[in-house]
């Protein structure tokens, strides 16, 4: 089961992070969380669609994330189950030193964006990428401590109220 370790940085400027690279390039998701520890995501790029459902739970002092895919349907089914929703624009990228970075700009109800971050998964090991993905340097506004990790998940960031609120 592999273990979650990311690291999150908040950016300023949605607009400049979404031009850095080809819209094409950015998926729509649309993300809701279920109750207890459960999500499910349906992720457009293009023509394709994937959809998923995780667990996370930390277990021996570690959180463990499991996704599987599922089919449309149980997507659809478990939608309207959710009590959390949010929708983003996400753009990946692997950086020079073969890390993921996940790039998510929030959408409010009027599709403007109201919050901006990356997350960088590491191996368990790690403590921080070595460096910043370059083309995010410039828009960094706060390096997100790992002690303040659960403020800014995601399902917590589906209230733009508490996005708005969030002090750093």
């Amino acid at each position: 089961m592999p273990t979650e370790n990311e690291r999150k940085y908040v950016l300023e400027d949605p607009a400049a992070v979404l031009a850095l690279w080809p819209r094409a390039d950015w998926s729509e998701v649309r993300q809701g969380y279920l109750p207890g520890d459960a999500r499910i995501r349906r992720q457009t790029t293009g023509r394709i669609t994937t959809d998923s459902f995780t667990c996370k739970i930390t277990a021996a002092g570690r959180l463990i994330e499991i996704e599987t895919a599922v089919e449309a349907r149980d997507f659809d089914d478990l939608w309207p189950l959710t009590t959390r929703r949010i929708h983003k624009l996400r753009h990946t990228v692997a950086d020079p030193a073969g890390l993921r970075w996940d790039i998510d700009l929030l959408l409010d109800g009027e599709e403007a964006f109201y919050w901006a971050m990356a997350e960088c998964e590491m191996p368990e090991a790690m403590d921080a990428p070595p460096s910043i993905l370059a083309a995010l340097r410039p828009h960094v506004a706060y390096a997100v401590p790992r002690d303040r990790q659960v403020e800014f998940s995601n399902a917590r960031l589906s209230d733009p109220a508490h996005a708005a609120a969030l002090v750093w």
